[in-house]
């Protein structure tokens, strides 16, 4: 059987039964706090789109781990890169390495090194360590958790759709659509509030169809997303309709929003309002179903969907 046929959650499923993983990140007891640790990849044939400077790319490669850690609540310390590609120039080499420590020094992370080798194609691989006091996992949430998120979902993925498809003249790039699929942000700072009032989280980086699975069968539960909860941007919304895109599908399982999802007792909830921009989409439920209610009242079965590697037929364009 190859990788292809069962595709990475398979994989991991598999990996389970030998390996202690299962979160965003893993986690070390480290005297009295835990060290966080993470890696991730980015690939020029599925990742990068076309559209991308250097700068961006290098970005983006601390942003994917940095998403990880902020989704454990815990804050980043260290970050190492692992770079291969073909024979390129030093100054698109030396903008992409700037980039990098850049991107860390915006979010207090040192960049502390790494590794290079010369590959067929553009391949990124980032590691990085973070610290927490109790690291949040996805396997707490409670039946009757407010299941909740940190922003607007669908943007990055309508975007990347567009670019891919048609392509965009530079003007157009300015749009914050298309700036949240060329340039996401991880949600460090939200992590680390959110990880005193929540019970758990995960980020939101391959489709929130995936994402609100992986709390529920991770904590044998079952979760309820009203539709018309979710939030999209009105530019994303427009630009949906003008592109004939349903921006629903995007916002369920479209990847690359890099969002946080949460699940939090309604106490806490309210405190948290009033302290960071968050939506209420959901609830956490007794029974195991992972199930979507529309404006009409309607409910049905959200299925599985989202990125996933060796098995997804959606991959971007190649730099």
């Amino acid at each position: 059987m190859m990788l292809s046929e069962i595709g990475e959650r398979r994989i991991i499923e598999e990996l389970k039964k030998f390996l202690d993983i299962g979160d965003d990140a893993a986690y070390i007891r480290f005297g009295y706090k835990y060290l966080i640790l993470t890696t991730d990849m980015i690939y020029q044939e599925t990742h990068i789109l076309k559209q991308m400077t250097w700068e961006q790319i290098g970005m983006l490669i601390v942003t994917v781990n940095l998403s990880d850690i902020a989704a454990m609540g815990a804050k980043p310390v260290a970050f190492l890169l692992g770079y291969g590609s073909p024979d390129i120039s030093f100054d698109n080499f030396k903008t992409l390495i700037k980039a990098v420590k850049k991107q860390c020094e915006r979010f207090d992370t040192k960049f502390v090194g790494g590794d290079t080798n010369q590959t067929e194609k553009l391949t990124l691989s980032g590691t990085l360590i973070g610290i927490s006091e109790k690291p949040v996992l996805r396997s707490n949430a409670r039946v009757g958790d407010i299941v909740a998120i940190t922003g607007d979902l669908g943007s990055a993925s309508l975007g990347t759709r567009i670019l891919m498809k048609d392509g965009v003249n530079k003007k157009k790039l300015k749009n914050p659509v298309f700036k949240k699929a060329l340039e996401p942000e991880p949600r460090v700072k939200e992590g680390l509030i959110l990880s005193k009032y929540v019970n758990s989280m995960t980020d939101i980086s391959d489709g929130l169809s995936i994402s609100i699975r992986d709390i529920a069968e991770s904590s044998n539960v079952g979760i309820e997303i009203e539709l018309d909860k979710i939030p999209i941007d009105d530019r994303t919304f427009n630009l949906a309709i003008e592109n004939g895109e349903d921006i629903m599908k995007h916002a369920l399982y479209g990847e690359g929003d890099y969002e946080l999802l949460f699940t939090i007792n309604k106490k806490n909830f309210e405190i948290i309002r009033n302290i960071l921009s968050v939506y209420k989409i959901g609830r956490v439920t007794k029974n195991k179903e992972i199930a979507g209610v529309d404006s009409k009242g309607v409910r049905f079965r959200i299925e599985r969907g989202g990125y996933e590697h060796f098995k997804s037929k959606h991959q971007k364009e190649k730099a």
